[in-house]
């Protein structure tokens, strides 16, 4: 056993001597691995600083853009309505010539009597008069939308109103025409493309002894009276003394053509 114990102990101390003396003439061996994780998080902040002043570069330009398209936008608004004003000075100043020039002749002053009542039923001049005034509304806490007031269901009052003979109508304030629409917008419905909010009160200019009992007879009447007595939608009527309607926003001109008398001149 001495044998084997002295042949062990020499052999590893021959193996510890080669493997020193490999070191001490082989290549150096690279850095500690904390070295490089120090590089790598130095240029990681140098990118994140770099990519945070870049930043803060684009929203100052951003921001700057934002104030100077805002201010563009105020400005053309105050353009805008600079002008429409000017438009409603002209065509006060026209509707004044045409007048004083109808007047002068009797032709004149039937040619103004038939524009006054083509202005009343196509909505371009405002009306004054008795008729009915509906409001209608969706039901008190109103969950689905049955409860609720559609598009189609102030389509069916409008139609019915005319039906019984309104001169002029009228929802929240905007004039009707033939050109009017009626349309559901999400929560709200537009008319003649402005979004209005219910309660919707409804004028009609006519005759208002009858109107309110010849509403009741039509399909569009009877249609509201089941929505309120099924659905518990709102539905008022009542009559009025006097009501003044405005004027339809000015229509764009179609197609224009010259008299056959003034051809030839």
């Amino acid at each position: 056993m001495g044998l084997l114990n002295y042949i062990t102990a020499t052999s590893l101390d021959e193996d510890y001597a080669h493997v020193s003396a490999h070191r001490g003439t082989g290549p150096s061996r690279p850095g500690r691995p904390g070295t490089v994780a120090l590089v790598v998080l130095a240029v990681f902040g140098i990118l994140v600083a770099t990519a945070a002043v870049q930043t803060s570069r684009n929203a100052d330009e951003s921001a700057s853009q934002r104030s100077s398209l805002v201010t563009q936008v105020n400005e053309r608004r105050s353009t805008l309505a600079r002008e429409q004003d000017q438009a409603v000075d002209l065509q006060r100043s026209i509707d004044a010539l045409r007048d004083s020039n109808l007047d002068a002749t009797t032709k004149g002053r039937a040619a103004r009597a038939r524009l006054e009542r083509l202005g009343v039923a196509t909505g371009a001049v405002p009306v004054q008069g008795g008729g009915i005034k509906v409001v209608v509304d969706d039901a008190p806490g109103a969950q689905s939308d049955k409860e609720r007031v559609h598009g189609q269901d102030l389509q069916r009052l409008v139609n019915a109103l005319w039906l019984v003979g309104a001169e002029a109508v009228s929802v929240n304030g905007h004039r009707l025409t033939s050109l009017s629409a009626i349309r559901d917008a999400g929560q709200a419905i537009t008319v003649n493309f402005k979004s209005l909010r219910a309660p919707y009160t409804v004028l009609a200019v006519g005759d208002r002894k009858t109107m309110g009992a010849k509403l009741l007879d039509t399909t569009g009447g009877q249609t509201w009276v089941t929505l309120q007595s099924s659905f518990g939608l709102q539905f008022d009527v009542t009559t009025e003394e006097s009501m003044k309607l405005p004027a339809a926003s000015p229509a764009s001109l179609r197609y224009a053509h010259q008299p056959e008398r003034a051809i030839g001149r």
